[in-house]
């Protein structure tokens, strides 16, 4: 009978030794500042499986269940208690559930109705604390959450403290990391020195102010500089920092320099294809007043890896002004593989462009160029752009676009082609003089006829 009042005893004792722990872990939970309470979870989730690991999975299957539900609430409840996670024996598998909390966490919470900027923050702050490996990382997240919320100044205090982070050998194998972390840190240095500058130009500073503020543009150009230079030796797409950087030089004068790091950014091998390196080598070009030739040139490889580029039309431009024949014919063939894309069909620029093009070829009498373009793509672009359906669409658009594709598909087709004939059904008379004058072109010219 004792035995049996003892064992009550001890049961009743652990039941509230495990509600005591239970009210514990709700109260840090609750001092982090955010919704992950164990309060709504299943009690038994954690045993339903074989295996603690196995209970762990199906844990983190529920959550991300609830995330793609937009369920914020549930998926917070539960997240609550895939923290025993982190007491994992193995340490491979606690790192994975800090990385597994820190990454549902902060989607979680920036979603979750009732959560704050200071809660995020301080999710943040806590998640680096407890997966220190992952600190450069989380500090990088962190640094985002406070960009988008205009908290540039509290952005700037955690990039500092992660640029002057160090852990053991961890932190030597972070170095690009490192790197990345000051680059960001350089963009907001970017800023400071274009809110000096436009200071400055206002003039309303006395003498003192001035010689200050000139000293902290000095200083704010020549870290972001540093910090930019570093990143652009790692090959990588650094688009936000190239451009900047490129700013600065120029604005001190460095233009040979600045080009240098575009014409590196554009044809490093080390470098992943990035069209965008060459339009930014282009736009500085053009800027700096570069010869045709060379505009050429840097266009080539963007066409090459992007024939539907808004450029191409410029692109074609540059090709039709050149003294080579060979340009001449290259221009021709630009704007037939624009307009193969979708997002060119209602683009009056392109047809108008190409129906310059054409006749100027035909003129000069190269049919062979028009054939050697027009014959693979006979067979399906009649029915891509030119069919009856398409006259009506295209008028209600904009009638310039039917006069110009009209005057495409009869030079392409011949005057009896379907689109040409039945242009003429909404035309004014003044656009019928023009469609009239083509015609004659046409039979002038025998167009349809390439062979």
């Amino acid at each position: 009978m004792e035995t049996e009042v003892f064992h009550e005893q001890s049961n009743e004792e652990e039941e509230e030794l495990e509600q005591n722990e239970e009210e514990e872990e709700l109260e840090q939970d609750e001092e982090l500042g955010i919704t992950f309470s164990r309060r709504h979870t299943d009690e038994n989730l954690f045993s339903s499986c074989h295996g603690f690991h196995l209970s762990a999975d199906l844990c983190v299957k529920l959550i991300q269940e609830n995330m793609v539900n937009r369920q914020w609430e549930k998926a917070a409840s539960l997240l609550g208690s895939y923290f025993q996670t982190i007491e994992d024996r193995s340490t491979t598998k606690r790192m994975r559930a800090t990385e597994v909390i820190w990454r549902l966490g902060s989607e979680i919470l920036l979603n979750h109705p009732d959560s704050t900027p200071d809660e995020v923050s301080f999710f943040h702050e806590t998640m680096k604390n407890i997966g220190v490996k992952k600190y450069l990382q989380m500090s990088l997240e962190q640094v985002y959450f406070l960009l988008c919320n205009g908290q540039t100044d509290e952005a700037y205090r955690i990039l500092s403290a992660a640029g002057s982070w160090r852990f053991g050998k961890l932190s030597m194998s972070q170095d690009k990391l490192f790197k990345l972390i000051q680059a960001y840190r350089a963009l907001l240095d970017h800023r400071s020195w274009l809110d000096r500058m436009s200071a400055m130009s206002q003039n309303e500073t006395d003498y003192a102010s001035q010689s200050s503020g000139a000293q902290d543009i000095c200083s704010y150009l020549r870290q972001a500089s540093v910090a930019f230079e570093e990143i652009t030796k790692i090959p990588g797409v650094w688009d936000p920092f190239i451009l900047r950087y490129v700013e600065l030089l120029e604005s001190s004068e460095q233009t040979q320099k600045a080009e240098e790091v575009l014409t590196n950014y554009a044809y490093n091998s080390k470098n992943p294809s990035n069209p965008n390196a060459h339009v930014y080598l282009y736009e500085f070009m053009k800027r700096n007043g570069a010869p045709g030739e060379k505009l050429i040139e840097v266009l080539n490889v963007l066409y090459i890896l992007v024939p539907s580029h808004k450029l191409m039309l410029k692109f074609s431009k540059l090709l039709a002004k050149s003294d080579s024949e060979e340009h001449h014919r290259r221009a021709l063939k630009v704007l037939f593989d624009l307009l193969d894309f979708s997002g060119w069909k209602q683009d009056v620029k392109a047809w108008s462009y190409l129906s310059k093009r054409l006749k100027q070829t035909l003129c000069s009498d190269r049919k062979a160029w028009v054939s050697e373009l027009w014959e693979p793509r006979s067979s399906w672009w009649p029915v891509y752009h030119f069919k009856k359906v398409h006259v009506k669409k295209d008028f209600r658009n904009c009638a310039t676009l039917a006069i110009k594709k009209a005057s495409v598909a009869g030079m392409l087709q011949g005057p009896a082609c379907t689109y040409f004939s039945q242009v003429y059904r909404f035309v004014t008379e003044e656009q019928m003089t023009e469609l009239n004058c083509m015609k004659k072109f046409l039979k002038k010219h025998k167009c349809g006829k390439y062979r």
